[in-house]
């Protein structure tokens, strides 16, 4: 086999060109990825033998990294693949071997496929939509990046649970460190998806079109955006201000997925029922996603849904865009205002983030009929309310404090103050409402906006990444003679 492969890369290229070129690419590549995957499946057999383990290394990686001076990660990512073809993924190894597929999407579908039992139940089911042989063909009709956010989207949906699990994981891995140098500072970090679309969202729109002679990388300017939305906030005073107006990320959801997260009650622990049960019983178009196609898992479309403008697109049959219209924004600058001189802070447990860190929390979530109204707010920083949605933490008012929140199982959470700073104000009634009377601003201090459909304003909290949120909603087939049917149309919730 080696004395094959030397006399094939000694060919002389002399004679070749942009003609023959592609159609040699593309068949020695067929080749190697045989050649990778069958390798990846030799790697897996040993790992299973267990001998290696005599050795005293730690982990079968590395062992072999050792072995073959290969780095950690290369032969984790060949094991993996080997695994995977040789106990879950029986119809992509046969794929391989005839060149059906690359190995690249192999690879995709190898990390992100058999990552749990209900998964691996999709993958060897007969379900046509969900099983190995559905993605196999998808494979086929798409390029490698798009395949993976459609994998990511097939993961959603067959298994919502492990995606939440998933989702905890990535925001227990966000961090950012900053490290002094003889020349500047260096940083690195990690932002989950959510917020990595939010950061580089704000950067392009600080960073906005380059000016003619500008020679600077896309790098240089992005650096450049960041120092510059520094500055933004620290020279007009924004991180002293509480009434922030930041639309800046969409989430596109189904109608259909809109009403089951309303359906769904959200006090409980997020299961990410709103993208679909962990049978996967939902279609892979019911599944939240951010503007590239990632999906957000349920408990991040509840909080999401909690605090953004809600609008809604009808589409006809074929795609094409009807009508579009407002059917929901969150709290105005008054009623922000309100809520802010009467909490003062965040109102979690042992939290006393300024306003300027936070935005207001429906108590009863608009979905399940909750107005968008003084008494139903209370004043939580970004990271409690997105806490608050993943745990499914609930809030109630109580005669003696202002606020009581409880875990899923009804044990109470730490109490937070009830006086000083963060508390209520003075005269402020303790059930956290503002009572009769005129309010902040002029404005009746109830501020009810009344349920659904009626605007509130322009004013709106921020979110964890520091931006809004937009979200955009698919929805039903529309009905012919009702396209403002709120059962037919296609929703665009914008935050």
């Amino acid at each position: 086999m080696c004395a094959e492969i030397d006399a094939l890369t000694t060919l002389d290229l002399e004679g070749v060109d942009g003609l023959n070129g592609p159609a040699l690419h593309q068949d020695m590549r067929r080749a190697s990825d045989k050649l990778q995957a069958f390798a990846a499946r030799v790697l897996a057999r040993v790992e299973a033998d267990g001998r290696w383990a005599t050795s005293g290394s730690r982990t079968f990686p590395d062992w072999m990294a050792c072995q073959e001076l290969a780095s950690y990660g290369a032969v984790r990512r060949e094991v993996t693949l080997g695994r995977a073809l040789d106990e879950d993924l029986p119809a992509t190894a046969q794929e391989i071997s005839v060149g059906g597929v690359t190995l690249e999407h192999a690879q995709v579908l190898a990390r992100l496929g058999p990552t749990s039992d209900a998964r691996r139940a999709a993958l060897a089911s007969g379900a046509p939509d969900r099983n190995e042989a559905y993605l196999v063909e998808r494979a086929k009709a798409l390029p490698v990046d798009e395949y993976r956010r459609e994998v990511q989207r097939w993961a959603t949906r067959v298994d919502a649970d492990a995606a939440e699990r998933e989702h905890d994981q990535a925001c227990a891995k966000e961090h950012l460190t900053f490290s002094r140098k003889d020349d500047g500072v260096a940083f690195q970090g990690f932002l989950t998806a959510e917020h990595g679309h939010a950061l580089a969202t704000a950067l392009r729109a600080v960073a906005g079109v380059p000016s003619v002679g500008d020679q600077r990388s896309r790098e240089e300017r992005q650096a450049a955006a960041l120092v510059d939305a520094a500055r933004i906030v620290l020279d007009r005073g924004l991180a002293g201000g509480g009434q922030q107006v930041r639309p800046h990320i969409s989430v596109h959801v189904s109608w259909e997925a809109l009403l089951r997260l309303q359906a769904t009650h959200l006090d409980g622990p997020a299961d990410g029922s709103a993208n679909g049960g962990a049978d996967g019983s939902a279609d892979v178009s019911l599944v939240a996603q951010l503007d590239d196609g990632r999906p957000v898992p349920g408990s991040l479309l509840a909080r999401i849904a909690c605090d953004s403008e809600i609008s809604r697109i009808v589409f006809g049959p074929r795609g094409d865009v009807l009508d579009v219209g407002r059917a929901q924004r969150t709290y105005s600058g008054q009623q922000r205002r309100a809520v802010i001189a009467r909490d003062r802070s965040c109102r979690y447990p042992g939290c006393g983030a300024p306003p300027t860190l936070g935005e207001v929390h429906h108590v009863v979530p608009w979905l399940q009929g909750g107005v968008t109204s003084i008494r139903n707010g209370i004043l939580l920083c970004w990271f409690h309310h997105d806490l608050v949605h993943r745990r499914g933490v609930v809030i109630r008012s109580d005669p003696r404090r202002a606020w009581r929140f409880f875990r899923r199982d009804g044990t109470s959470l730490d109490d937070g103050p009830t006086s000083g700073d963060g508390g209520a104000p003075a005269g402020a009634p303790a059930d956290g409402s503002r009572g009769a009377g005129r309010g902040v601003g002029g404005r009746d201090a109830e501020g009810d906006v009344g349920g659904r459909g009626a605007a509130s304003g322009a004013g709106r909290g921020g979110m964890a990444s520091g931006a809004g949120v937009t979200a955009l909603a698919r929805a039903a087939p529309l009905a012919a003679d009702s396209p403002g049917d709120a059962a037919q149309p296609e929703l665009d919730l914008t935050g």
